[in-house]
């Protein structure tokens, strides 16, 4: 395989040997498996993160077309408002980290999209970051960074992104609101936070969905599922999906008012929640809602549940104050 190029530490973003195993600027130690910058090695991990880490090893999400390419890529990713309006908030020149970021898809089209940007994706899951890796290789992708780390222990400097994305991630892990801490420790001064989760309300239908599919051996009723009804994606993909959305060994689910909560004690303000997905101005502040109106805005996300392609899950878009004012853990939400 040959492994895409990474000469720059994600880290302290200075450039290091392509042969290296440390960074001789502020001595990061790792070890090269293809382009993958592999932090973890072969030390233990805590119980739960190894089950998820061995359940992405069989089934690394989300997968790649065999026909995919660059073009492909940026023509798909361009097709999501969402994806369009992410791309427009990040500095053509800005750094963007994804925290949990599987295969990679999201930040490949984001470094594609901006060959000056510095773009680093950091997951647990050596399997699902070789797809990523094999991808970029394959399109000569050299302003991507791809990184084998612990969420709880992050290799990257605190508060050196602009734009800070962890989508899915969080609720994967035994402490949420510990894991939610540690990814908005990664962004900068007035940067932004992309945080997606299972939304308690959102993701009411699907666990619905996942009980009905229990009852029948784990397999999902394909009519109650908008994604199992698309006749335009390939039966791999939908693999896939079943594995990730019904047969996951660890999810938690998170009440939006307590994440914000949480957040704002943490040094952040309101920004926006996804859906619905803006045209454009992702970034653009919007009004902090209500009490009444967030809770307005849950039940209409659980009334949608039927045809919600995300399964429940919910972004919010938070920016971080000039100076940070964290405040204790909250407990976990059971």
């Amino acid at each position: 395989m040959i492994a895409a190029a990474t000469d720059w530490c994600p880290r302290c973003f200075r450039d290091m040997p392509r042969d290296s195993v440390d960074c001789p600027a502020c001595g990061l130690a790792f070890r090269r498996v293809g382009g993958v910058l592999d932090v973890l090695g072969a030390q233990p991990r805590e119980s739960k993160a190894a089950e998820v880490e061995s359940f992405y090893t069989a089934a690394p999400f989300p997968g790649y077309a065999p026909s995919d390419d660059a073009v492909s890529l940026l023509e798909r990713s361009r097709r999501s408002s969402f994806l369009c309006s992410l791309d427009e908030a990040v500095p053509t020149d800005g750094r963007f980290l994804s925290v949990g970021c599987g295969t990679a898809q999201v930040p490949a089209f984001l470094a594609l999209s901006g060959p000056k940007r510095r773009v680093v994706g950091i997951d647990g899951c050596s399997a699902s970051l070789q797809v990523a890796d094999r991808f970029a290789a394959s399109i000569a992708l050299e302003n991507l960074c791809l990184v084998r780390g612990d969420l709880f222990d992050l290799p990257v400097e605190a508060a050196s992104f602009d734009l800070v994305s962890c989508r899915g991630v969080v609720h994967h892990t035994p402490d949420p609101y510990g894991a939610i801490d540690r990814v908005a420790r990664c962004v900068a001064p007035g940067g932004t936070l992309i945080l997606g989760f299972y939304e308690t309300l959102a993701r009411g239908w699907h666990r619905t969905r996942r009980r009905l599919a229990n009852l029948r051996g784990q397999v999902p009723i394909a009519a109650l599922d908008p994604i199992l009804r698309r006749r335009d994606l390939g039966a791999e993909k939908k693999r896939i999906w079943i594995e990730d959305q019904y047969r996951h060994p660890l999810e938690h689910i998170l009440p939006l008012p307590r994440v914000l909560d949480f957040l704002e004690r943490q040094g952040f303000d309101y920004v926006r929640t996804v859906p619905p997905s803006p045209q454009a101005g992702l970034l653009d502040s919007t009004p902090r809602p209500s009490s009444l109106a967030l809770l307005r805005r849950r039940l209409g996300w659980m009334v949608g549940g039927l045809t919600d392609p995300d399964a429940g899950l919910v972004i919010l878009v938070v920016r971080r104050r000039q100076e940070r004012d964290a405040g204790p853990l909250p407990k976990e939400t059971p």
